[in-house]
């Protein structure tokens, strides 16, 4: 396992330059290489631990569905290993627990991920049961047969979780006529068979919009070997179609939706930045002190901890390719949500209004700093956090930056991004439950 990436306390001039050198000594070292047969990686060598881990990602996702087959993108990933060339789904899974290894697919709005991870005794034939399942699915009717009744007994149970209803509201009224707002349905799930599945791998899987990390005990040769044994046979294709951006419809103040049950769950979100932005990083420090920085949050202390009013509470910016926002999420009894809200919105307005202190803004860049390093303590974590940064398009040094980054932030970065981005006239509140004084709307 690698050498972890070291931070320190942010102190002016001494600290500073012990940072550096732990940098230097700690750092990651990513590197990229092309495979023999031209196919482009990360990686990420280091033979401490005998395993070796790989992720895959291409671009295109369920947000590019037809409107008839929503859901379909997630059945044809799960049918990858439900059988693949010789082997049916039994056989298919018993192999893999003979290797010791697991090979699995995602698929998400904007895109479908893969992730490969073996022993290094067992690398070759791992990474040919990848192949098998990214180029040679069966599609088997059973297998198939068995995760539709599966959908639809969740589409049957749905209308009972509030998780799905608040998310679902929220989505229908930010991002109402756009296929982020679309749900699988019981005539999407009867629509979807072999052939749907088999036509949707080929229009999304392509060597055009690939892009892989590995990690571990491989080195360059042994990855370009099996970079091109499971990905090589793909079709150069072309990057498929995307959804039009969309901005964030005007902020509804209150949604409610009537759910029996002794809680409620309320979820707020207003508009938020790209990854990309400029202000990303301040955003990452200002959120912290807002609610994401869990007992050090302005949120949990005043919503909670001085009045009791929820169980928990905290924010998160969350990134979709062609939309953003800054959502938070609480749970509370019934009796009290419409203070819960009140009591949030008012501490809202207060960060807004008045800004962040010194002293928060130091707190939030030295909690932030010094955890990276628990985000990168085994080969697995250390694969999903380059990785990540690979698909956001970030520099291939960026895991090396990132902590410089944020010591850089300053008490007038996160204040911008304050008034940017934390208005709380610009939330939409969305709750779900039997909210005492609060009624149901449409």
């Amino acid at each position: 396992m690698l050498a972890l990436f070291a931070s320190a306390p942010l102190q002016p001039a001494f600290a500073q330059a012990r940072a550096e050198s732990s940098a230097s000594r700690h750092g990651v070292p990513v590197r990229q290489i092309t495979s023999p047969g031209g196919i482009s990686a990360w990686i990420v060598s280091d033979s401490t631990v005998p395993m070796i881990v790989l992720r895959a990602y291409w671009r295109g996702g369920s947000a590019i569905e037809a409107e008839n087959l929503t859901g379909v993108t997630g059945v044809m990933t799960d049918m990858l290993t439900e059988g693949a060339g010789a082997l049916d789904a039994n056989a298919f899974k018993e192999r893999l627990e003979d290797l010791n290894m697991s090979v699995g697919f995602s698929a998400g709005w904007d895109g479908i991920g893969m992730s490969v991870v073996t022993l290094s005794e067992n690398r070759d034939a791992a990474f040919e049961m990848a192949r098998l399942a990214l180029h040679e699915p069966r599609f088997d009717a059973a297998p198939l047969e068995r995760i539709k009744r599966q959908m639809l007994v969740g589409i049957r149970t749905r209308d009972t979780n509030p998780s799905y209803l608040a998310n679902l509201a929220l989505d229908q009224a930010l991002y109402p006529n756009h296929p982020y707002a679309r749900r699988t349905s019981r005539e999407s799930v009867a629509a979807m068979n072999a052939a749907t599945l088999r036509e949707r791998r080929a229009a999304l899987f392509n060597r055009t919009t690939l892009q892989i990390t590995i990690v571990g005990d491989i080195d360059d040769a042994g990855a370009g070997a099996a970079i091109d044994h499971v990905f090589g046979a793909l079709p150069q294709g072309s990057a498929p179609p995307e959804p039009a951006d969309v901005s964030l419809a005007a902020p509804t103040p209150l949604i409610v939706r009537e759910l029996p049950q002794p809680q409620s769950l309320v979820l707020f979100a207003g508009p938020g930045i790209q990854d990309e932005d400029p202000d990303w990083i301040p955003l990452a420090v200002a959120n912290y002190i807002l609610g994401g920085g869990g007992f050090s949050s302005r949120l949990m202390d005043q919503v909670r901890e001085q009045r009791g009013l929820v169980y928990g509470i905290g924010t998160s910016p969350s990134v979709r390719d062609h939309s953003a926002m800054v959502r938070g999420s609480a749970q509370t009894a019934n009796g009290n949500v419409r203070e819960a809200i009140d009591v949030t919105r008012a501490e809202m307005a207060r960060l807004y209004s008045e800004g962040a202190t010194q002293a928060e803004v130091n707190d939030a860049i030295t909690y932030l700093t010094g955890s990276f390093a628990l985000e990168l303590d085994s080969n697995s974590k250390i694969a999903s956090v380059v990785h990540s940064y690979q698909t956001a398009g970030r520099s291939i040094d960026y895991i090396n930056q990132r902590n410089d980054r944020i010591r850089a932030v300053t008490l007038e970065d996160v204040n911008r991004v304050i008034r940017r981005l934390f208005n709380p006239d610009a939330f939409t509140f969305v709750v779900v439950g039997q909210p005492e004084g609060l009624e149901p709307s449409e």
